[in-house]
């Protein structure tokens, strides 16, 4: 049997890790050996970016639930810091530092280090978790280099649960596996599909989609031997948010819709989650979405407001909209009459060759999408959601009263396509949309 992943439940417990920690003061000792650092002025400052005011790692921030990767590295403790008024502090763990960093001021605050000291950083090239000596400043200044601080840009990455999963290992040797919401923080971390482990969705559970809560106190083991008793789930959190692994002492109890249930081993708690999993897919929000390339191609028009003023923004019909948050109230009038007059051939062209593109039409089976590239010389790829590529070509044309025609030569199993004449009903940067008969065509830009 597995050991539960780190991933497991990171979603829910980075957002709940360090609720507590704001309780305490640092403590403060005699007097050690420390040095002046910028180095750890700037590593506290950016630390203090992932947490909100109460001490709780935000969840864009720290997607994976590990310190290591949503933030860069950890120290290994314990670890002397010191105050720009000469008294000095010992840190036993990342909840101390955390709490460190909230009851800091401009009056007092850590402005020093003792040398030498451990951090835990990724090789990329091992795929491991390993231990680097911090010998002095200069290699303090190196490792927040490689850690590219000052060029981060926040990931934002599109709120949709498919969840992709990574194997890592520690500094012991041991295998864990860190999971992430979806393959778009996976891709800020430097993960591709070439990383992902297969049957992911079995080894996480989100936390708002939770069926079951646990019934506290609970033992826990981490990292091999070590026994906590928890008392909640912010206790939960702030006890693996920086361990690579954990496993819960069995028997404990949950209570679920049905009354309590006691979960005996990890056989149990795995039936469990994956019963969670079911009544998720079960439950989709946007389940009713993918029904709408059934219904018929009649256009709808939302205004919508933008940082330049209004626009006017078209669905393939109401479904649509309504799945993208609009109603039936929001609708524009005379949508016939909106977004095409607008439209140029040459942006369109620009724009189509400048990126990818997501296309889904009501030719395609429910729920399907292709990946489109446009090419400047009149020639296109399409790959298939099965990874099959197919080579075809694509032409705009316009009439003299300006309406512009889209065209394309694709074998099967897209021919369907090929066999209608399309009309631009609207066009943008990031959205055109093409109609023939009661047919469409929605495309959607993917510069990432």
């Amino acid at each position: 049997m597995k050991k539960i992943k780190l991933g497991f439940l990171s979603f829910t417990f980075a957002l709940l890790a360090l609720t507590s920690c704001t309780n305490n003061e640092p403590v403060v000792q005699d007097q050690q050996v420390t040095e002046e650092s910028q180095s750890i002025v700037t590593s506290l400052n950016q630390l203090s970016q992932q947490v909100d005011p109460n001490g709780n790692f935000t969840s864009q921030s720290n997607p994976a639930g590990n310190v290591v990767f949503d933030f860069c590295f950890d120290f290994v403790y314990p670890l002397t810091l010191s105050y720009n008024n000469g008294t000095t502090v010992t840190v036993e763990s990342l909840n101390d530092l955390v709490n460190v960093i909230l009851n800091s001021n401009q009056e007092l605050f850590v402005n020093g280090i003792a040398f030498p000291f451990d951090v835990e950083v990724y090789n990329e090239d091992t795929d491991a978790i390993v231990i680097v000596t911090i010998d002095d400043e200069d290699d303090f200044i190196d490792l927040l280099d490689d850690c590219d601080f000052d060029d981060f840009e926040e990931c934002a990455c599109y709120e949709v649960y498919d969840p992709v999963c990574v194997e890592i290992t520690d500094p012991n040797g041991e295998v864990f596996v860190i999971t992430y919401p979806n393959d778009c923080y996976a891709a800020c971390d430097g993960f591709d599909e070439d990383d992902f482990i297969e049957d992911c969705e079995n080894d996480y559970y989100p936390g708002d989609l939770f069926c079951f809560e646990f019934n506290f106190p609970l033992d826990i083991v981490i990292d091999g031997d070590t026994i906590v008793t928890v008392d909640s789930l912010e206790d939960l959190g702030n006890a693996i948010y920086d361990v690579y692994d954990f496993n819960f002492v069995y028997p404990f109890d949950v209570t679920t819709e049905d009354g309590i249930e006691t979960i005996e081993d990890e056989d149990d708690f795995e039936d469990l989650l994956e019963d969670c999993y079911d009544d998720y897919d079960d439950d989709d929000p946007y389940e009713e979405c993918d029904e709408c390339d059934d219904e018929e191609f009649d256009p709808v028009c939302i205004e919508i407001s933008t940082a330049t003023g209004t626009e006017i923004v078209v669905f393939p019909n109401i479904c649509y909209a309504i799945c993208e948050g609009f109603t039936q109230n929001d609708v524009v009038e005379d949508c016939d009459n909106n977004g095409a007059q607008d439209c140029d051939e040459n942006d369109i062209v620009s724009n189509l060759v400048e990126c990818e593109w997501y296309a889904y039409s009501s030719l395609l089976s429910q729920g399907s999408e292709l990946d489109m590239t446009f090419n400047s010389n009149g020639t296109l790829t399409v790959e298939l959601e099965d990874d099959t590529t197919i080579s075809g070509t694509w032409e705009i044309v316009s009439n003299p009263s300006g309406e512009l025609f889209m065209s394309f030569a694709l074998a099967e199993p897209l021919d369907a396509i090929s066999n209608l004449d399309w009309t631009v009903v609207q066009c943008g940067e990031e959205f055109i949309l093409l109609e023939s008969n009661n047919e469409f065509i929605a495309l959607e830009k993917d510069c990432d």
